[in-house]
């Protein structure tokens, strides 16, 4: 018998950068997702990256002391998920005999823009190996583990991502906590949609703008605006409103220096076809995020004029 296990991506709504200095951010799950199928009746544990065409096997015994560094990037979530998965399954949850199976992973994700494809990938590892061995694991437990994984492959890492994907729906990140939003707030959001443009390839890293908007003058002050239109966005049930919302949260990013040329040219094109949107995730290029009014066909023709690298319709999602 195959299981399957689905798992959401994720969109930081309002407050990047702001969220690493304990300012509130508003993240959310969307139905581009991670699929995972694992089945036994194997001798090799065996995980298959169905879009990579890669293929690792490994004896069950040499699963829990196996060295990841050495491998593909790709393979390097999957293996240490499921690596850290056994271990833990082992130590804390009574897992006795590390039975074989085979682990095909399937993602709708792009990756490097923003959306949380690795730690999707991490998580539907985590919850595909103790669902096939018929653990069952708060979620916390998938939360805690799978950042500890995206933290020993990236040397350091946010829950952000791991809490959004695994608690689905719409969360508030603060000062490293997190909270399920209210239902209201969270019943109007679901009939949002929303374009998720990949504008451009990211030209700086993560560390160096996190960096950078650490050392602006006037970073206080903008994080605290930052923090007013969060407060704005919770008691908000307009659409026309969020839009304007989003826009305004782009121009502080924008005052940091992590936005670019092209990505405010899609914001242009999200005010004038479009109820507004904003630069999602760290900057420098990558994506934005788009709140969509019920035409859209003008707002498309635009960012096929601007050259944007694609572009993924979806909604807030709940797992």
């Amino acid at each position: 018998m195959t299981l399957t296990v689905k798992t959401p991506s994720k969109v930081i709504l309002f407050g990047e950068h702001a969220v690493v200095d304990g300012y509130s951010a508003i993240a959310m799950a969307i139905d581009l997702k991670t699929t995972g199928e694992i089945k036994g009746n194997f001798e090799t544990i065996t995980i298959e990256l169905s879009d990579l065409n890669e293929i690792f096997e490994i004896a069950p015994k040499l699963i829990k002391e196996l060295d990841i560094s050495n491998f593909s990037p790709s393979l390097k979530y999957v293996l240490c998920a499921t690596k850290y998965a056994i271990n833990y399954l082992i130590e804390f949850k009574g897992l006795t005999s590390i039975t074989p199976f085979k682990l095909k992973i399937f993602s709708e994700i792009p990756v490097s823009c923003g959306l949380g494809s690795s730690a999707s990938v991490v998580v539907t590892t985590i919850n595909s190996i103790s669902n096939f061995y018929g653990i069952s694991l708060k979620n916390e437990e998938v939360i805690n583990m799978a950042y500890s994984v995206e933290k020993d492959i990236q040397g350091r890492a946010s829950i952000t991502d791991t809490a959004t994907i695994t608690l689905s729906g719409m969360i508030e990140i603060y000062a490293g906590n997190y909270k399920i939003m209210p239902k209201e707030l969270s019943e109007f959001i679901k009939t949002c949609n929303f374009l998720i443009v990949n504008v451009e390839e990211r030209t700086r890293k993560t560390a160096d703008l996190v960096w950078e908007v650490s050392e602006h003058p006037q970073k206080e002050e903008l994080f605290k605006k930052i923090g007013t239109i969060i407060e704005k966005v919770k008691h908000n049930r307009s659409k026309e409103e969020l839009g304007k919302l989003m826009v305004e949260n782009h121009e502080i990013l924008k005052k940091f220096g992590i936005s670019t040329e092209k990505l405010d040219l899609v914001i242009e094109a999200s005010k004038k076809y479009a109820h507004g949107g904003k630069l999602t995730g760290a900057g420098g290029g990558g994506s934005v995020i788009i709140l969509l009014k019920n035409e859209k066909e003008e707002l498309l023709k635009e960012l096929k004029k601007i050259g944007v690298t694609g572009t993924f319709e979806c909604k807030m999602t709940n797992f």
